[in-house]
């Protein structure tokens, strides 16, 4: 469904493709429940056929994809949130990737910790190069609060965990909200200089 939203073919020159694709051996179906899908058979072939793409049109297709999946999904979007925020991020809209790696790591929570901080870092990461809004400092801070309440557990490095409180707490005042500054400091004990 994800493809035929993409390719935007008539269904019979859609289908005919992948049967010549399947036929060549280059993809294969890989399952037929809940829906139909394909995979290439090789992973040099993947390789391949993304590399030999022009970059503007891979970032489109990126796009395109993570808005076919939005609007398939809607109902999936918490357990999709992780391939959302790949596709986001190879289309370029860093925020719009934050946000879904905010999601994945909130859906990921205390059943896969590990996942959950690895988004975590994610969004910080990604943030860095994006100009600064109300949204993407809010969701720096969040994404700073969220690990540090995690890093304790997770064997973060305690120069990591200072580096992501001093972050946040830079944040935090530039947001002018004491209450802020105060929960920062509150779940950065132990990693304050």
């Amino acid at each position: 469904p994800v493809l035929r939203h993409v390719a935007n073919l008539p269904e019979a020159e859609l289908a005919e493709a992948l049967r010549m694709l399947v036929g060549a051996e280059f993809a294969y179906e890989a399952s037929i429940y809940p829906d139909l899908s394909y995979a290439f058979k090789h992973a040099l072939t993947q390789e391949v056929v993304y590399n030999s793409q022009l970059s503007d049109r891979r970032a489109r297709v990126h796009a395109a994809v993570a808005k076919a999946i939005t609007e398939l999904h809607a109902d999936k979007l918490d357990e999709r949130a992780a391939l959302l925020a790949h596709h986001w991020e190879k289309a370029g809209d860093h925020v719009q990737a934050s946000l879904c790696h905010a999601r994945a790591a909130e859906w990921a929570g205390v059943r896969d910790p590990a996942e959950a901080l690895r988004h975590w870092r994610e969004v910080i990461t990604l943030l860095e190069g994006v100009p600064e809004s109300a949204e993407t400092i809010g969701l720096g801070l969040m994404a700073r609060l969220r690990f540090l309440g995690m890093a304790w557990r997770q064997g973060v490095t305690e120069d990591e965990a200072g580096r992501i409180f001093a972050e946040g707490n830079a944040l935090a005042e530039r947001t002018g909200n004491p209450y802020l500054s105060a929960l920062l400091k509150f779940s950065g004990i132990g990693f304050q200089a």
